[in-house]
C-alpha cells in the first residue's frame, strides 16, 4: 500500500502546523504569563507536534514490519 502523502509533504505540513501551534500559543500564553515563560509554553507545544508525529512515525514503522 503507498502513503497518501510524501513524507516530504509530511514534513511541510508538520512544520507549518508546529509553527501556527507556537504562534497561536503564543498570542495567548505571552499576555497572561509574560515572555519568559509564555515563550516557553509556545516552544513547548510547537515541539510536542514534532513529537507526536515522529512517535506515529515509529509506531507505523514498527507495525509494518
Amino acid at each position: 500500500m503507498e502513503p497518501w502523502i510524501s513524507m516530504r509533504t509530511g514534513l511541510i505540513i508538520i512544520t507549518i502546523t508546529s509553527i501556527g501551534m507556537a504562534v497561536l500559543t503564543g498570542i495567548q500564553a505571552v499576555p497572561a504569563l509574560g515572555w519568559g515563560e509564555g515563550l516557553l509554553w509556545s516552544a513547548l507545544f510547537g515541539a510536542l507536534i514534532w513529537i507526536i508525529f515522529f512517535a506515529m512515525n515509529f509506531v507505523n514503522r514498527f507495525l509494518r514490519r
